[in-house]
């Protein structure tokens, strides 16, 4: 420290007066000695200040006023090695990119003496400070945008009298090239509040730590919250709900058996989780859900069987998306993520496991059995072209980046899900029902991590190695090429065949629909408002109308947002003709579109007649989920 180096060097000081009084012949030698001392007392200081400097963690804080609920204050204090220039950047989500930054207000940098510094912009993620010292003190106010939906989507932040949710990407900058470096965060808020997040926790409950990646994928619930606890496999695992006061709430106990048999189940099939501790953070008057690498977010507006899919659905991404990622998806960065061609397993295998987890914990879920629920979705396949012209990694891609798909509209999350479920029953003929779709997840698990990603060549060796057969072809046929699924070639490996035809679609009442394949391009769109069309053989594409036309009017109404359109939308009828006003490349043309119905697929599996034994065996186990 300083005090001891200039004790030390009070000590010398008067040794050498003594010396020169009494031993002058030494002075040189003690003179060395002295100097010695001192340039190793200075080596300590300084050194001690470079590994402070290198060590501490960065220094977060938010603060809620409870007077004013628009929004929340957020500091940072960064402790360096050397001054000079500071880049500061919010984080974008390779899915969601819901563009936070443009929500920060009175942004301001300092010395630790209150000194302010020069603030620069360099991209609309990215702050720049060029001659930041080494202690930078940063301040700004995320102001939180108006709630656009009935519904929250619940992985945003919000605040209310009685709590929400802050925190992760949404509200905390990083220092660019700093990613891994500790980090803490300390809250300030009513005394009455709590917290709960998937971060470690310290001994103030107020405060929690973890490297600053792990900060920015992190929510925290806070406010009156209601949690309960739970070990599984040793690692320590909550349920977290939050309400407003007054009113109604879910009876946690079916929700809390269920998450808990689902937790047990998944650890069985994929072993020991990728996780240190685990939060299901669940919201009342929340919509949708958001994985993250220790916690999860969902909304509690969904009846219990929706509920159990969707928070399955999150859970096992921790083990397929979270630690097993794509290439494309490691690490954070300030600008929108390049396309990955391999949701088709992230997401697809996801799903296709929720469903098999979700039937094998006995727990509210899905009601139809495998075949009826294989069954729909051949249906949804075959009733959008994308699925025939557009190869599943083409697909994963456009999952982000939806201009890719031009006209056509293909799910990688179903496409994903009926592929992983035709390999699985071939991975379970080839081995004699010994190995399945679940020890290619082990296998993966084994090798890639959150640090090291995968692409789809890495899975395709995973199955081969699982399943010791060949799955070049399976590849080339529909991972990289766009051949429709020839279902019935892995249907009769357990005995089933299908059926397809193409019907008009109608309601509950048998009256035909109309066809509203048309959608926004983007849900969170700014100005223009654009569109995307859902199939090349709808009236809006025979009518002339592209992915990426900008809608100016339609029957006569300016159309700037979604809820615009698709309250124009709910208002046609069959045999309407609509007129909009839309934009392509800069030039405006009037469109008329007839408005009719359209066709969709209905698909019957029925059992083989002449199946053998060893097919039979194999269906059932497939069947009960085994």
């Amino acid at each position: 420290s300083g005090q001891v180096f200039t004790t030390e060097a009070r000590r010398h000081r008067g040794s050498q007066r003594k010396t020169e009084e009494k031993l002058l012949p030494a002075r040189p030698r003690l003179t060395m000695k002295i100097i010695r001392v001192m340039v190793l007392c200075c080596v300590a200081l300084l050194g001690s200040v470079a590994v402070y400097a290198k060590d501490a963690p960065i220094q977060y804080k938010i603060r809620i006023d409870p007077a004013d609920l628009t929004g929340f204050a957020v500091e940072m204090k960064i402790q360096r090695q050397r001054p000079g220039l500071l880049r500061v950047a919010m984080a974008v989500h390779p899915e969601y990119d819901d563009r936070y930054f443009r929500y920060i207000e009175n942004f301001s940098a300092s010395d630790p003496r209150g000194g302010q510094l020069t603030v620069g912009r360099e991209e609309d993620t990215v702050w720049r400070i060029d001659n930041a010292p080494q202690q930078t003190h940063i301040r700004y106010r995320l102001r939180l945008p108006a709630q656009q939906w009935a519904l929250r989507q619940s992985w945003k932040p919000f605040l209310t009298r009685d709590g929400g949710m802050v925190g992760d990407l949404h509200s905390l900058m990083y220092v660019v090239g700093e990613e891994k470096r500790r980090a803490r965060l300390d809250l300030e808020m009513p005394a009455d509040w709590t917290a709960a997040s998937g971060l470690e926790p310290t001994s103030n409950p107020r405060s929690f730590t973890g490297s600053t990646e792990l900060l920015l994928d992190s929510p925290i619930m806070i406010g009156k919250l209601k949690q309960w606890k739970f070990v599984a496999a040793g690692v320590p695992h909550s349920v977290v709900i939050w309400s407003a006061s007054g009113q109604p709430t879910t009876d946690p106990k079916p929700i809390l058996d269920g998450i808990t048999q689902l937790v047990t189940q998944s650890i069985r099939a994929f072993g020991r989780p990728p996780y240190p501790r685990y939060a299901f953070l669940l919201q009342e008057g929340g919509q949708s859900a958001l994985e993250h690498h220790t916690s999860l977010n969902v909304g509690l507006s969904l009846r219990l069987e929706d509920l159990f899919e969707e928070i399955a659905h999150e859970y096992i991404h921790v083990w397929n998306l979270m630690d097993v990622r794509p290439k494309q998806r490691v690490g954070i960065r300030y600008r929108f993520a390049d396309p990955t061609g391999v949701l088709w397993w992230s997401e697809g295998a996801t799903i296709m496991f929720s469903d098999l987890l979700i039937r094998r914990a006995r727990i509210s879920g899905e009601s139809r059995s495998r075949i009826e629920r294989l069954e729909s979705l051949m249906a949804r396949y075959f009733s959008s072209h994308g699925y025939s012209n557009q190869s599943a990694e083409k697909v994963s891609k456009g999952d982000s980046h939806p201009e890719i798909l031009g006209d056509n509209s293909a799910s990688t999350h179903l496409q994903g899900e009926l592929l992983v479920t035709m390999l699985d029953l071939e991975i379970r003929s080839e081995t004699e029902n010994r190995r399945n779709a679940t020890d290619v997840m082990r296998r993966l698990a084994e090798r890639f991590d959150s640090e090291r990603g995968m692409d789809n060549t890495d899975i395709e060796r995973a199955i081969e190695e699982v399943c010791h057969c060949d799955k070049k072809q399976f590849f080339r046929d529909y991972i990289y090429g766009a051949r429709v699924i020839d279902f019935n070639r892995y249907l009769q490996l357990i005995g089933l065949r299908s059926e397809v035809q193409t019907i008009p679609a109608v309601d509950d009442n048998g009256q035909s629909v109309v066809d509203l394949r048309i959608v926004p391009l983007s849900f969170e769109s700014e100005g223009d408002f654009k569109v995307r069309i859902m199939n090349p053989e709808s009236i809006w594409a025979k009518a002339g109308i592209r992915t990426g036309d900008t809608i100016i009017s339609a029957d006569e109404g300016k159309i700037s947002t979604w809820q615009d359109f698709r309250g124009w939308l709910r208002r046609l009828k069959i045999g309407d003709t609509a007129r909009l006003i839309i934009s392509r490349e800069g030039k405006t043309q009037t469109v008329e579109v007839p408005i009719k119905g359209f066709s969709r697929a209905v698909v019957r599996i029925s059992e083989l007649k002449e199946a053998t034994a060893r097919q039979l065996m194999l269906r059932k186990s497939w069947l009960n989920a085994n």
